[in-house]
């Protein structure tokens, strides 16, 4: 069984500190392939020290970066599209509005595959890190509280041959973890 520890970094929206600060935060959380993305979600809400839930979602991402399939948490699956078809117009405005007309000709007929006849979402309890396919995974977006939009980026940074006996579990932490709610007598 492969083991990752994977660093969750913590993107500045919304903003977190005061302008000019480069803070960076990030927590590693070890999961091995049997562990799911509720499961992630669980280890991270309890990283980033929250305490009120709220929805969450992940989303794939290739080489590209483009979207490939979106996550999200049981409470909220249906079997939906990952995101509303797009009509052939639409998807060649998309394709020139985000200065992808350089891409190569591969990466825009996948834009137009995935755009046009989406994968079906995904339920994170159902969805195992090894569904996931990690050695072809290049990052994953979490996004947890979708009114205040705490935004992730996750990286595999290791891996290794072993199991993990219990849940997944929090190895390192970097930088100042902001409240999830700021304190607005201050």
């Amino acid at each position: 069984m492969t083991v990752y520890t994977l660093r969750i970094e913590l993107a500045p929206n919304p903003p977190m500190f005061e302008p000019g600060e480069d803070e960076e935060v990030w927590c590693d959380i070890e999961v091995d392939e049997t562990h799911t993305l509720e499961e992630l979600h669980e280890a991270i809400f309890e990283a980033f020290d929250r305490w009120d839930a709220h929805m969450y979602e992940f989303m794939t991402y290739d080489e590209e970066g483009m979207a490939t399939r979106r996550y999200v948490m049981p409470q909220s699956y249906g079997g939906e599209p990952s995101w509303p078809p797009m009509e052939p117009e639409e998807i060649e405005q998309a394709i020139s509005q985000v200065g992808a007309t350089d891409a190569s000709a591969e990466a825009k007929e996948r834009f137009r595959n995935l755009r046009s006849d989406p994968p079906e979402e995904g339920n994170a309890a159902d969805t195992t890190i090894a569904d996931l396919d990690p050695t072809d995974l290049n990052w994953l977006y979490y996004q947890f509280d979708f009114g205040d939009g705490w935004e992730h980026v996750i990286e595999i940074e290791d891996s290794r041959e072993e199991s993990l006996d219990d849940d997944p579990r929090v190895c390192e932490k970097y930088g100042p973890i902001p409240p999830q709610y700021p304190d607005l007598d201050e």
